[in-house]
């Protein structure tokens, strides 16, 4: 990611710190609300918007960008070609 979003050392080192707490925030709501699910996920996408507040703080708005753009590429899955997948 770093090399991708050309971020800067001081912009590395806030990230690294901001995907620690995220990282550990995200094991805190999964062991907290695991007999939850809806819970689970509110908190999970309340976290996702916190972190990604922080990002926009972090980065430039052409790196968020790069980011964004990244996050859904990565969140959409790709369809088989016709040929892909199947049987035949």
């Amino acid at each position: 990611m770093c090399n991708r979003l050309h971020l800067n050392e001081a912009q590395y080192i806030r990230l690294r710190a901001a995907n620690r707490i995220k990282i550990a925030r995200l094991d805190e709501i999964q062991w907290q609300y695991r007999d939850d699910l809806s819970k689970q996920r509110a908190s999970i996408s309340e976290l996702e918007a916190q972190y990604e507040a922080e990002c926009s703080r972090i980065m430039t708005p052409s790196q968020m960008s790069m980011y964004q753009s990244e996050q859904r590429r990565d969140s959409v899955p790709t369809q088989p070609s016709q040929n892909e997948g199947g049987l035949g």
